[in-house]
């Protein structure tokens, strides 16, 4: 008889509707909030729909704005944003938002926390563990 492990039992678990379409969200938001978008990533934006709810009008306002957007426009924008000359109009990381510094304790507590779930930051991201992606 073999034990099933915790990660085993997150895989069995149902999850509801509402979760799967949370969890799309976030991976839509972390997708775009990452690097700036393409133009496979604008297509694929530019061919959602959303309902008539505040989130779903959002997504249609999303939609309708990618549809719209140059990539050569939204690589400068996303860098004047994030990267910018020396720093961005916006830091990603919430460290900063917390503290006013970058690395400080929400940080540790997070890499924490990720630790104690089992979580690692793959080798090839460079960015800390707190960017809003």
């Amino acid at each position: 008889m073999t034990q099933m492990t915790s990660a085993d039992a997150l895989e069995r678990e149902v999850i509801s509707e509402e979760d799967a379409l949370r969890s799309h969200m976030y991976r839509l938001l972390a997708y775009f909030l990452c690097k700036p978008a393409d133009e496979e990533a604008l297509k694929l934006a530019s061919e959602l729909h959303g309902d008539e709810t505040t989130l779903g009008q959002a997504l249609s306002a999303f939609s309708h704005i990618a549809e719209k957007s140059d990539p050569g426009a939204v690589f400068h924008e996303y860098n004047a944003l994030f990267v910018g000359v020396g720093r961005g109009e916006l830091l990603p990381y919430g460290s900063y938002y917390l503290t006013g510094f970058l690395h400080e304790k929400p940080l540790a507590k997070l890499r924490n926390d990720m630790a104690r779930l089992g979580i690692e930051r793959r080798e090839t991201v460079r960015e800390p563990e707190d960017h809003v992606a």
